[in-house]
């Protein structure tokens, strides 16, 4: 029997499937079954390398390759992939395909949004961390200047693939970024995810071996953003609570120029929005010693120290933020989380000087 969970958006009246394959070599079935006039493939450099064979099988008419790494996500990088699809005559029937990660998913996904006014889009993630977040629910984005994601749309794929073969040929620090935001689903949205902290702070390639459990945590994930997309699409208010960590983590990913994969900096946010929860909500402390033994046993460790007034300066630009105010999601307790809430600056410096004195 196929294996897939259904992202249901009323609004749009559309069922968009999330397949699970297991092996990359059924991927072609399912994007054979799409009527289009091109099968246009976008991935990165890298991507291409690694998967040349799976990719070149999968008889596209046109394959472009992104430069690896967070530059992609830029407004050169996208004028120059529409440049190629106006060259190549490309038109509005064609099926967009963006097989790699976070950045590829987000940047192909707003070419697909905007080119011609909107192209069939398919997601096929290779990171652990863009199959249980970024590839579902609709965000794209590109980065401009010093800030993440200013510039986007909200537009939903056809259908997401989801094949754990990819995850062979992750780095350590992809998986550490994936599990990152898996943790965050443990925190605020599904305690039973948290049962599995022993797990977590072993060796991480360790838990991709139970493949059982690989898929659990997979599905795990995805049923948590699938069950808060299908209530609030485009981010009113309750989808907010998917950015537990990332206020204070996109700020340092900026401020150290990305010098760890984005879920590693997650990490390090929500270790510093628990610090903030607990001043403001007496959040327990205790669960932060999770997050830190994973830190310290995966030698993750800030190139230097920050300055906090830029951390904040930074904060200012996060795109839940209403009337300069900076709007964050914080914990009373797992699982029991406060949405935009409006944090005062001088809170921000007493948190971000402890998160400073637990961090270094």
């Amino acid at each position: 029997m196929e294996d897939r969970i259904y992202l249901n958006l009323k609004r749009e009246e559309k069922n968009i499937p999330i397949v699970f394959v297991e092996r990359i070599e059924k991927i072609g079935e399912y994007l054979a079954s799409f009527n289009c006039s091109n099968l246009v493939i976008f991935t990165d450099k890298l991507v291409y390398k690694l998967y040349k064979d799976f990719i070149d099988s999968l008889q596209h008419s046109y394959l472009y390759l992104f430069d690896e790494g967070e530059e992609s996500k830029s407004i050169e990088s996208y004028l120059k992939a529409i440049d190629y699809l106006l060259d190549s005559n490309v038109d509005r029937r064609a099926l967009f395909v963006a097989i790699g990660g976070g950045v590829v998913g987000d940047v192909v996904g707003f070419i697909a949004s905007t080119y011609k006014r909107g192209v069939r889009l398919i997601h096929i993630p290779t990171t652990l961390l863009s199959m249980v977040d970024s590839s579902i629910g609709g965000k794209t984005g590109i980065n401009y200047k010093l800030y993440k994601n200013q510039i986007g749309t909200f537009y939903q794929p056809e259908m997401i693939i989801i094949c754990p073969q990819f995850l062979g040929t992750l780095p350590k620090s992809e998986v550490l970024s994936g599990i990152g935001e898996i943790i965050k689903y443990g925190f605020t949205l599904d305690k039973s995810i948290l049962d599995m902290k022993d797990r977590f702070e072993n060796d991480v390639f360790e838990i991709f071996q139970d493949k059982i459990l690989a898929m659990q945590l997979i599905k795990k994930s995805i049923n948590c953003k699938v069950k808060v997309v299908e209530k609030d699409e485009k981010e009113s208010l309750l989808r907010e609570v998917l950015n537990f960590g990332h206020t204070v983590g996109h700020a340092l990913e900026t401020y150290y120029n990305y010098y760890f994969s984005h879920g590693i900096f997650v990490i390090l946010g929500m270790v510093a929005e628990m610090i903030l929860s607990n001043i403001l909500f007496n959040f327990d402390l205790s669960n932060l010693d999770f997050l830190i033994r994973i830190l310290e046993k995966n030698s993750i460790k800030l190139p230097q120290r920050f300055e906090k007034s830029q951390i904040i300066s930074i904060m200012k630009y996060d795109k839940k933020n209403i009337n300069a105010s900076i709007r964050m999601v914080l914990l009373k307790d797992v699982c029991d989380y406060v949405l935009g809430y409006e944090t005062k600056e001088d809170t921000l410096y007493e948190a971000l000087d402890k998160f400073e004195k637990v961090i270094f």
